[in-house]
């Protein structure tokens, strides 16, 4: 998404940080929940095999979903607990 950006790179994060209750839901349902409980992220939907970078921030989630997301969480499975990252 553009315009986003690191706001806590190394930092000491705080709330809550995993969603384990999303696991198996739609994308879609797993990304308005985040969103109501960490409005102080940004959620970003990730296909499977995305690659990604390996950086920590305070301020982003991401859902892993089955098949290709291209950002958009839509009816996709969310195949990995969801987690600040």
């Amino acid at each position: 998404m553009s315009g986003w950006a690191c706001n806590s790179l190394g930092g000491q994060c705080y709330g809550k940080l995993m969603w384990p209750e999303l696991l198996g839901r739609k994308g879609k349902e797993a990304k308005d929940v985040i969103e109501k409980e960490r409005a102080d992220t940004t959620v970003f939907c990730v296909p499977r095999d995305a690659i990604v970078t390996d950086d920590y921030c305070c301020n982003r989630v991401r859902i892993y979903v089955d098949g290709n997301a291209n950002g958009d969480c839509g009816n996709a499975k969310v195949i990995a607990v969801p987690k600040v990252g």
